[in-house]
Parts: C-alpha cells; structure tokens; sequence
C-alpha cells in the first residue's frame, strides 16, 4: 500500500513539474509579450532619450530586486519541498512565515535606500536626471520581496498559477498603467526625465496589485491535499526558528551571490556605458539615444527567449531537491539529462535566429526605424549570448539543488570581471559595440565553468554533441536557408510579410531536421503535457515520422 502511495505520489509529483512549467513558461510569454509592447510604446511616445532614463532607473531596481529576492524564496521552495517529502505541515508553514518577515524587512530596508539616495545613484551612473524614476519605483522593492516570499511558498509545492498570474497584473499594468501616465505626462508638456518618471509608476503600481492578489490566494490555500506522503502526516515536530532561519540564510545567501553577480553584468552596463563613451568624447546626446536604444532594443529582445527556458530551471530546484531527499539519484540524473536537453534545443535556434534575423525582427515590432537600424548591429552580436544563458540557468538550477549553491557565484563572478575589463577597453575604442561583446565574453565565461562545476560535483551531463552541436548544426541549416529567402523575397513583398514567413518557415524546419537527425525523439514529445496531441499533430504536418 506505501509502496503504491509513492508511486502515485512520485507520478503526481512529474506531472506537477511539467505542468508547472507549461503554466509558467506560457505566463512569460504573455509577460513578455506585454512588456516588449511597453517597450515599443515606450520608443515612441518617450523617445530614446526618455527610454534611456526609463531603463537605467529599472536596471537599478532590477538589480536590487535580485539581491532582496533571488535567495530566499529559492531557499524557502527547497525547504518547503523537503517538508513535503516528510509530511510535515506546520514545519513548512512556519518556514514561510519566517521567510515572509526576512523579505518583508529587506524590501523595506532597500525601497528607503532608494528614496534617500536616489540623487546619489543617479549621479553614480551619470544620468542626474533619473533620480525622479528612481523614487517612483522605489516603493516596488517592498511590494515585490512580500510577492517573492508567497511565490516561492507556492512553487515549493509545484504550484505555479499563482506566480503565473500574478506576474501577467504586474506586466498589464506596467504596460497599461504606464503607457497611459506617460501619455499624460506628455500631454502636459512635461521634460523626457519627468516623462520617464510617469511611465516607470506603472510598475510599482502592477506590483502592488501582484502582491495583493498573491496574499489573499495565500489566506485561501489549503496545504494538506498536496503533500506527497499523507501517511507521515502527523509527525509533525517543528524545528525551531533559529535551525529553520540558519537553514534558510545558508541556502539563500550562495544563491543570492551568484543571481545577482550574474545580474550585474546589467549593472555594469548601467554604470559604465554611459561614462565611458563621455569619456571617449562622445556628446552626451548621442550616449543618451544610444544607451536609451540600447536597453529598450537589445536588452529587451536578448532578454526574450528565456522565457521558455527559465520556467524549467525554476521548477527544478524544488523537484531535483525533493528527489535527493527520497534517496533516489538515478531519477535526478535523468531529471537533470532531459531538462539541459530541452534547454538547449529552445536556447540555441533562439541565439542564431535573432543574430541573424536582428534587423527584420526588430522593424518587425514596429520600433522606430532609426532606432532599428542602431540597434540591429548590437543585437546580432548579444544574441549569441542566448545560448550560454540557458546553459548557466540550468546548470545553476542543477547545483543548487545539490547543495553546492557556492560554486555558481565563482562563475558568475569570473564572468562580471570579464564584462567589466571588457566594457573598460572596449567601449572607448568600438563605441556600443563594445557593451555586447562584453557581455557574450561573460557569458561564455560563465557557462564554461558551471558546466565543470557540474561535472565534477553534481554527475554526468549529456554529450557536448548531442546537447549543442546538433541542435546548432539544425539552427544554420534551417535558419540560414530561411534567410536566403528572406533576401530573395524582399524585392518583390512586403518585408514584414517575408520576415513572418521566414520566421515559420525556420520553425518547421529546426523541427523536421531537429526529428531526422534524432536530436528530438518521439519519446521526448510524449513526456510533455498534452505530448501524445502534440505528437499527432507534428506527425499530420510530416515533422514526425
């Protein structure tokens, strides 16, 4: 009977996680979707001198919101999961209040420091005139680290519709709310800075709306029908608040290092770019366009497949965890083959197709044509970084949950250093183009030593051949033979037209190569939700066999 129980229960657990990824994975697309709206909106109605305010008031608070929240509700997932495994309700539920008052403490503390020294950070990153947008987001930091704390509760349980939902008020606002001030503020004559201070708002109101959605879908959540061994209910001893606060701390604070040295490659970009092309005798008007074009373009497109591989590495850490915590490291390891798998073939055809479809996608999205044709050199460079970020993302995931959450921050911080000595010698000699080289120097950097990390400490990974080289050998056939078309057709239909068909026409193509040369199996399209429709469907279009 037991032995049925974990069958079942280790089942559900499976379909949990895939299901959970499928729901977060589809909330990003649609949070992505909606800030890249915010974004185009944002180069039109605030310009790139405005968007340029915008972005670096953002990159601080994104900055600081990963060094508030990127540890604890990671820490606070696992626990909450080994709580799961072990039936214990009131120990999980004690977790999540102490984490609750950690993070609720540190949003209070970092929001002040950004009201109190907004003039001071503006002034760090040579843009005086930011210090508005900064104190309109500040109030964000407290808002989000209370959302962070009732989000990684949630996933501690493989739930994701909360923090799916939740995600999709703060990116309908942002858009919506911030559109609509920034609008108004123009109206009323107001200088780029005071514009850009507006549409920042938008933020900090969608993330108050988040949070209160998440805190009465708390009040309402009922713990025990999801445990994974109701039988051990009952033996229920709870730790004290120390052990549970140390166990949270010495979690969170590793994982924390390495996110937020990994964010600070944005960071230093904020802080360096600008100053540096000054300092090369660029006039500040063109470092202000450009750096505006910059974070609105480039960030926001190099940024946009991770929402497809993302979702999968935050489900792993409270799945691989609870699978060490039941003894059973064979399915850990298959956990940890199909998941980089996955990663690869999503983050690979990504990185070649927006290098090499930069210009069309971006003219696509109906930026401005001016920023367009800055931007598109930028972007056909970052976008190799793609590849290694889904790589980091993984492998992150995969030692985290193996307890050996210190060696990503020597990853990550090897890489920053990179960036930095790179954005230093390079951006007064190549101009811009020397932000995106920097960052594919990190990211290569990074990646490189986590996958030996990995190796070493954590078990086996997949053939470098079959992880990456096949899936990129299909990425050049399938999207350069799109884009000879794409040069072909231009003469005589409408870009955008030819651009969309190009588009598909590689999707079909990355698949069908992807299913001759074995790269993707039937069996692997059968793990997924809804796989056995999917598979039917790709076998009607002749991907499949």
């Amino acid at each position: 009977m037991v032995a049925n129980n974990g069958k079942k229960a280790l089942k559900n657990e499976t379909g949990m996680f895939l299901s959970g990824v499928v729901i977060l994975t589809a909330a990003n697309i649609l949070v992505k979707a909606v800030g890249l709206i915010s974004k185009i909106v944002l180069n039109r109605v605030v310009g790139s001198v405005g968007a340029g305010y915008y972005s670096s008031a953002y990159e601080i608070y994104a900055y600081l919101y990963v060094i508030s929240t990127a540890g604890l509700p990671v820490a606070l997932s696992i626990l909450v999961s080994r709580a799961r495994a072990r039936g214990k309700i009131k120990e999980a539920k004690k977790i999540f209040d102490i984490s609750f008052v950690s993070l609720l403490l540190i949003g209070l503390v970092f929001s002040l420091l950004m009201i109190f020294f907004s003039k001071s950070i503006a002034n760090l990153i040579g843009a005086p005139q930011t210090a508005l947008s900064i104190v309109a987001i500040a109030p964000t930091m407290l808002f989000i680290c209370m959302s962070s704390s009732m989000r990684g509760y949630f996933q501690g349980y493989q739930i994701m519709q909360p923090t799916a939902i939740s995600q999709f008020i703060e990116a309908i606002c942002k858009v919506g709310l911030g559109v609509a001030l920034a609008l108004f503020a123009k109206s009323r004559g107001y200088a780029d800075y005071v514009v850009a201070s507006y549409t920042i708002f938008g933020v900090t109101i969608g993330v108050l709306l988040g949070m209160v959605y998440l805190y009465i879908k708390k009040m309402l959540f009922k713990e025990k029908i999801f445990y994974l061994n109701p039988l051990e209910i009952g033996n229920d001893e709870v730790r004290s608040t120390k052990k549970i606060l140390k166990e949270l701390f010495l979690i969170a604070i590793p994982i924390t290092l390495s996110s937020s040295v990994l964010s600070l490659t944005t960071v230093i970009d904020t802080l360096m770019v600008q100053n540096r092309l000054l300092e090369s005798g660029m006039n500040e008007i063109t470092v202000r366009v450009y750096y505006g074009d910059y974070t609105s373009l480039v960030i926001s497109m190099f940024n946009l497949p991770t929402i497809f591989f993302y979702p999968i590495a935050n489900a792993l850490i409270p799945l691989i965890s609870s699978t060490h915590e039941q003894g059973n490291e064979k399915r850990a390891e298959m956990i940890r083959e199909k998941s980089l798998k996955i990663i690869a073939l999503i983050a690979v055809p990504c990185s070649v197709g927006l290098s090499i479809f930069a210009k069309p996608i971006l003219s696509l999205l109906m930026f401005n044509a001016e920023s367009v044709n800055r931007s598109a050199p930028w972007l056909s460079i970052a976008a190799a970084s793609v590849m290694f970020l889904g790589i980091i993302a993984c492998t992150n995931s995969f030692l985290n949950s193996a307890g050996k959450e210190r060696l990503p921050i020597i990853s990550m911080l090897f890489g920053a250093i990179v960036k930095l000595l790179s954005n230093y010698l390079l951006l007064p000699k190549i101009g811009m183009l020397g932000a995106p080289i920097s960052t594919v120097l990190c990211y290569v950097c990074a990646a490189s030593l986590n996958i030996f990390f990995t190796v070493k400490y954590v078990g086996k990974l997949p053939g470098v051949l079959k992880t990456l080289i096949l899936p990129l050998i299909a990425s050049i056939a399938s999207i350069g033979t799109s884009a000879v078309i794409y040069i072909v057709l231009t003469d005589s239909l409408p870009e955008k037209i030819v651009t969309l068909f190009s588009i598909l026409l590689s999707v079909f193509m990355y698949l069908f190569i992807s299913f001759r040369i074995r790269i993707v199996t039937n069996d692997d399209v059968r793990l997924l939700p809804f796989g056995n429709t999917a598979l039917k469907i790709l076998k009607l279009i002749k991907i499949s066999n």
